[in-house]
């Protein structure tokens, strides 16, 4: 196959690397497979215009995308569809979706699983017609970047300290979203909630908050039924372990589309990122819309 590798050349882990090692190292392992690869560092815009320009490209069918999770979504949304795969080298701080793929973590070993990967496919879902790859939420989560973006910080650990403070001062004053929910079966009611998250395929259990199974066909719905700081502290407390979902003041079920309705636009976070949305927002699922590479069960690593 002959890939477009386009990175971001501020993601975390990539600021760090020799930028001629990284550029040898994906033509020789990819070379090693018996593909081709171009290779573009671009951010911010010149990172989306790349991409597009890589879906026109007619010789071009695969996209390598370096980057957080951020660059990952973006890189889904441009590529969904189009019948180009893509493939996933993290870059960022959590890179939740490609631990989802069991794409290993570490740089050389990340394009070495992509180089000998095979084709796949994952689902996406949508919030009206924005895509997104991980997940939605309201309430704390939007919050806590809010409250983040208002800091200062210039490296991956100072970004986890601010986050971490944000989301300690977001718990002690809790938001309380207002929204109608309808679950698409018929079963329509009121809620008021300090948090609720929809997630693109089920969130597994024993790890960070990302998805076994990214062919799943189904959204995750997790809804917390408390306000009480010493109970979100808790469903934090427990986020990094993957048991979080079945405490006595968390609600969860899975559904095939949902609709959230109120009068007032809505403040959401969308696979990591502030968006403020019209309501309603309807939230749907499309199976296999994501052409990927991903890596073969010898490279994979599962439960990062």
């Amino acid at each position: 196959m002959r890939f477009a590798a386009i990175i971001n050349p501020g993601a975390s882990t990539v600021k760090d690397v020799e930028r001629d090692w990284l550029e040898e190292t994906l033509v020789t392992r990819f070379a090693e497979g018996g593909h081709e690869v171009s290779i573009n560092f671009a951010d911010g815009p010149s990172m989306i215009s790349a991409m597009k320009a890589a879906v026109k490209d007619d010789d071009v069918e695969g996209v390598i995308a370096g980057g957080g999770d951020g660059t990952i979504s973006a890189a889904a949304a441009i590529l969904r569809d189009t019948g180009k795969h893509l493939a996933v080298l993290p870059a960022g701080n959590m890179n939740l979706f490609a631990r989802s793929l069991g794409v290993p973590l570490e740089i050389e070993a990340a394009i070495e699983a992509l180089a000998c990967g095979r084709p796949g496919k994952a689902d996406i879902a949508y919030a009206n017609d924005r895509p997104f790859i991980h997940e939605f939420s309201l309430g704390l989560h939007p919050e806590m970047i809010e409250q983040r973006d208002k800091q200062k910080y210039g490296s991956r650990m100072a970004k986890l300290v601010a986050s971490m403070r944000s989301l300690y001062q977001v718990i002690l004053r809790p938001p309380r979203v207002r929204v109608w929910l309808d679950d698409g079966e018929g079963s329509e009611r009121a809620i008021a909630t300090p948090a609720l998250v929809v997630s693109n395929n089920v969130f597994g259990e024993g790890h960070l908050p990302y998805a076994d199974r990214v062919d799943g066909g189904e959204l995750g719905i997790y809804i917390a039924r408390s306000s009480r700081s010493a109970d979100l502290a808790a469903v934090t407390a427990r986020l990094p372990l993957g048991s979080w979902a079945d405490l006595p003041h968390m609600e969860f079920f899975t559904a095939k589309k949902l609709k959230l309705s109120r009068k007032r636009r809505l403040k959401v976070a969308i696979d990591g990122e502030l968006v403020m949305m019209e309501a309603p927002v309807e939230i749907r699922i499309a199976p296999g819309a994501l052409d990927l590479i991903i890596p073969t069960e010898e490279h994979a690593v599962r439960g990062q």
